[in-house]
C-alpha cells in the first residue's frame, strides 16, 4: 500500500523557530519521566521490607499498577492533544507525575503506593503522544526521522540511566542530614521528583505552541474513524504475529529491567545502591551502543536489498540476549549475570525503537502516528503489566527462596524467547512486501 494509492493527504509542516530547543526540552522531560517511572525498581528491596510487601504486590507496583492506567489514559489524552494546546497539556502531565512521585515518599502501605503509581502513569501518558504531535508540526517531513529517533532513544537510554541516578541518590540519601529521620528510599523518591517541577517553569516560559498541520476537516474525520482499522485488517498477516512478538518480548524486557537490581541484591548480597549502580553502569553504555548500532545495521541491510532488514535485526535482538539471560540467571556466577544484563540491555530495549521505526516505514503518512501508537500500546500494556507481575507471581506461587525471581525470569525467557522469535519470523515476509510497496 503506497501513499500515492491512498486518499490520505499530506500537508507540509512549516519550519518552526526553536524546534531543536523544544526537542531538547522534550527529551529532558522524557529522561525525567523515565527516572520517576523506574525509581521504584531501583529501591524495590528497601520499599518491600519497609512496607511489608510481597513479590506479587511489588510486581503489580512495577508493572500493572503503572501500565494499565498508562495505556488506558492514552486514549482520552490523545483526544485532548488533538484538540487542545499541547504545551499546556504537557505541563499539566509533568506537574501531575512529579507531584505523585513526591507523594510516593510519604506512602504507608501497598494501597497508598499504588494510588501514587497510578497518578504517575496518568501524568506520563501525556508526554509521548504530545511530543510526537509537536515534532510532526515543528519539523518538515524530510527532517522528522532524526528528532523522532533522538526522542525515542532518550527513553531507551534512560531505562538504565534511571538506575544510575536512582542508585546515586539512594546512596546520598543514606548519609544526608537534611531529613535525618526519613528512610533513604523515601528521600530518594522525594528528591527525584524535583527536576520535573524545575523543567515546568523553563518549558512554560520558553516554548510556544506551533501551528498545527491541518487537513480538510472531512478528510481528517475519515482518517480518524475509518482508516486505521481497515489498514490493520488488510495487513493482518503481518500485524498479528508482529504485535504478538512485540508484546511477548516487551514483557520479558520489562521483567528483566524491573527486577535486575533486586536480583543482584538477593543473589549476590549487594546493597540496593550498589546493585543499581552496577546495573546502570553496565546497562547504560550497552543500551546506548544498541540504540546507535542496531537501527544503523537495519538500514545497511535494507540498502543492501533486503526490505525486511528491520525484521532480520529484530530476530537477532531475540536470538542473542535470551540464551544469555537464561544462563546468567541459572548459573550462580556474579560476573556472568552482570554480562547477561549488559547483553540484554544492548538488544532488548532497542526492540521498541526498531518496531516503532518499522511502523513508520510501512504506514501511509497520515496513519504513521496511529500505527506507532498501537505499537506503543502493545509495548506498554504487555511489557509493564505481564513482565514484572508474572515474574513476581511465579516467584511467590511456583518457586521459593532467594533464587525465586531468577528462576521465574529464566522460565519466562525460555517460553517467551521462542514465541517472539517465531512471531517476527512469520511477519518478516509480509513486512518486506509492505516496505516494497512504499514510495516515500
Amino acid at each position: 500500500m503506497n501513499e500515492q494509492s491512498t486518499s490520505l493527504p499530506y500537508v507540509e509542516s512549516k519550519v518552526h523557530p526553536g524546534r531543536w530547543y523544544a526537542l531538547g526540552c522534550l527529551m529532558i522531560f522524557y529522561a525525567v519521566s523515565m527516572v520517576d517511572r523506574f525509581i521504584l525498581s531501583a529501591v524495590a528491596q528497601p520499599v518491600t521490607q519497609s512496607l511489608g510487601l510481597t513479590n506479587t504486590q511489588m510486581g503489580l507496583l512495577l508493572g500493572a499498577g503503572f501500565a494499565v492506567l498508562y495505556a488506558v489514559a492514552g486514549i482520552p489524552v490523545a483526544y485532548l492533544i488533538d484538540k487542545g494546546n499541547r504545551v499546556r497539556i504537557i505541563l499539566a502531565g509533568v506537574l501531575l507525575w512529579s507531584m505523585m512521585t513526591a507523594a510516593s515518599a510519604f506512602t504507608v502501605d501497598f494501597t497508598t503506593l499504588i494510588i501514587c503509581r497510578a497518578g504517575v502513569a496518568i501524568g506520563e501518558a501525556v508526554l509521548t503522544p504530545a511530543a510526537m504531535s509537536l515534532i510532526g508540526d515543528m519539523f518538515q517531513r524530510k527532517e522528522r526521522a532524526l528528532p523522532t529517533s533522538l526522542y525515542m532513544a532518550t527513553g531507551n537510554i534512560m531505562a538504565t540511566g534511571a538506575f544510575l541516578i536512582g542508585g546515586a541518590v539512594y546512596q546520598y540519601a543514606g548519609a544526608q542530614q537534611l531529613f535525618p529521620d526519613m528512610e533513604a528510599w523515601r528521600f530518594t523518591l522525594l528528591a527525584v521528583s524535583l527536576p520535573g517541577f524545575l523543567m515546568i517553569a523553563l518549558f512554560a516560559f520558553t516554548v510556544r505552541e506551533p501551528a498545527r498541520v491541518e487537513s480538510h476537516p472531512a478528510e481528517s474525520t475519515a482518517v480518524g474513524r475509518d482508516a486505521l482499522v481497515p489498514f490493520l485488517n488488510d495487513h493482518k498477516s503481518m500485524f498479528i504475529p508482529f504485535f504478538i512478538a512485540v508484546g511477548m518480548i516487551s514483557s520479558l524486557t520489562l521483567g528483566v529491567i524491573s527486577w535486575a537490581p533486586t536480583l543482584l541484591v538477593r543473589l549476590h548480597d549487594l546493597t540496593a545502591s550498589h546493585a543499581s549502580f552496577v546495573f546502570g553502569s553496565v546497562g547504560l553504555p550497552t543500551s546506548v551502543l544498541g540504540t546507535l548500532c542496531l537501527p544503523w545495521l537495519a538500514t545497511k541491510v535494507q540498502k543492501a536489498g533486503r526490505q525486511d532488514g528491520i525484521l532480520l535485526v529484530l530476530l537477532l535482538c531475540i536470538a542473542i540476549p535470551v540464551p544469555a539471560i537464561i544462563a546468567g540467571l541459572l548459573l550462580d556466577q556474579y560476573w556472568l549475570l552482570v554480562a547477561a544484563f549488559g547483553c540484554c540491555m544492548m538488544f532488548l530495549p532497542s526492540i521498541s525503537v526498531m518496531t516503532c521505526l518499522g511502523m513508520q516505514l510501512i504506514s501511509p503518512s497520515r496513519l504513521r502516528a496511529r500505527t506507532v501508537a498501537v505499537n506503543l500500546l502493545v509495548i506498554n500494556l504487555f511489557g509493564y503489566t505481564v513482565g514484572p507481575f508474572l515474574s513476581g507471581l511465579l516467584a511467590d506461587r511456583v518457586f521459593t527462596g532467594p533464587t525465586a525471581i531468577a528462576s521465574a525470569l529464566a522460565t519466562m525467557a525460555a517460553i517467551i524467547g521462542p514465541v517472539a522469535f517465531l512471531g517476527f519470523l512469520f511477519a518478516r515476509r509480509n513486512f518486506g512486501l509492505m516496505m516494497s510497496a512504499q514510495r516515500d
